[in-house]
């Protein structure tokens, strides 16, 4: 068992702080599903099968959290309807940020909050510092699982961030403390696992066939870090997905539970239909296993899309700024997030033409999907500008 942060500390949590955090515990380990033995062939992060409002479920590492085998990310959704209906399907952990949707993500699940808070484990990602406001959007007064964005090992360090979170616990508006991270992802995630501080992190996925990664996630998993996937999909569903897709999306799911340490899959679900279909693979087909589909998946990953993997990072003159666009881009072709995807590229403020000086020979030299960066951020600036 980890250490808690109150004893990296060297302090103990008041007797309110306890019963607040046992309280969340409960509520989102009682409240949220009864476990039962399920089907299905066994996992690589759960001792024993067990399910959630009736569907595959995991305990959340050392959380104590129940939580389905796939849950909802609302990067694509701002109608109140559809997070309505993820949760009458019966996935209870649901994921929202401030900036999804320019903020019409957060509005919509604080809506449904109203009448729907504790049949979820909320998950937000958003600095501890920050949480007041988010909170007053979502019509909540706690979290379950705070996840602010740290794509660098200094980030994930900071030794400010246990500190405020922990002023956040004490205070009852968040439960459990982690991190999210599509950027420099095993460093990230190992110095995450030597400080002992994380209960949780959401990871992407991008790099799944990666065995440093991989690694990575296995040894964070057994000391007990809930690991929550993203960006591990071929798209973002805003309709019913086709049979091919649904046999690719299955396969991929099914991987990351069973076989690459994730507890549980974030999937992006814009419609009733791509809830449906996200259900019928968690009820019916998280055993299935299609090697052929996830290879030909990752090999059209080759050369198109950023795996945000940080790699050119330190070489770029660009910095953040152009894996930011390389989102941006991906937001546009892939999540049909037109009016977002120009948006968050305005907020960069390259200037008129950001590509006139760019050199990307070194970064394209580090890639490992070897993408032809220059060309792409041509075609970014092309579509968001």
């Amino acid at each position: 068992m980890r250490e808690s942060i109150e004893k990296i500390n060297g302090s103990r949590p008041t007797e309110s702080a306890m019963s607040r955090r046992d309280f969340l515990t409960k509520t989102g380990a009682a409240a949220l599903g009864a476990a039962a033995v399920g089907s299905g062939f066994g996992t690589a992060n759960a001792a024993e099968q067990l399910t959630v409002n009736g569907l595959p479920g995991t305990v959340l590492g050392s959380t104590g959290l129940k939580v389905t085998k796939i849950s909802f990310g609302g990067l694509i959704t701002s109608e109140v309807p559809v997070v309505l209906h993820v949760i009458e399907q019966g996935i209870n952990l649901i994921h929202t940020a401030p900036g999804y949707q320019n903020g019409r993500s957060m509005e919509a699940f604080g809506k449904v909050m109203k009448t729907h808070r504790k049949r979820v484990v909320l998950v937000l990602k958003e600095f501890p510092d920050n949480l007041d406001h988010a909170l007053k959007v979502l019509n909540t007064d706690y979290v379950d699982i705070l996840v602010p964005p740290m794509h660098r090992v200094g980030a994930v360090q900071n030794e400010r961030i246990p500190e405020n979170f922990e002023k956040a616990k004490k205070a009852g508006k968040c439960g459990f403390m982690g991190f999210s991270c599509h950027s420099n992802m095993a460093g990230v995630l190992n110095r995450a696992r030597e400080l002992g501080w994380y209960d949780a992190a959401l990871m992407g996925y991008s790099k799944a066939n990666d065995i440093e990664f991989l690694t990575a996630a296995r040894q964070a998993n057994e000391a007990g870090i809930g690991i929550m996937a993203m960006k591990g999909l071929p798209k973002r569903a805003s309709s019913a997905l086709t049979t091919e897709e649904m046999k690719t999306f299955s396969s991929l799911c099914s991987s990351m539970v069973n076989h690459q340490y994730a507890h549980t899959v974030l999937a992006s679900m814009g419609s009733y239909q791509a809830v449906d279909s996200y259900r019928e693979i968690l009820e019916t087909k998280l055993s299935y296993y299609n090697p052929g589909l996830e290879q030909r998946y990752w090999a059209e990953q080759q050369g198109e899309y950023c795996s945000n993997c940080g790699a050119c990072s330190e070489l770029c003159p660009q910095g953040p700024a152009l894996q930011r666009t390389l989102r941006y881009r991906m937001y546009y072709k892939d999540y049909g997030m037109t009016e977002y995807a120009r948006s968050k590229y305005a907020s960069l403020n390259l200037g008129p033409d950001p590509v006139a000086e760019l050199d990307c020979t070194s970064c394209e030299s580090v890639c490992p999907r070897r993408l032809p960066l220059r060309e792409m951020v041509r075609e970014a600036h092309t579509l968001l500008a």
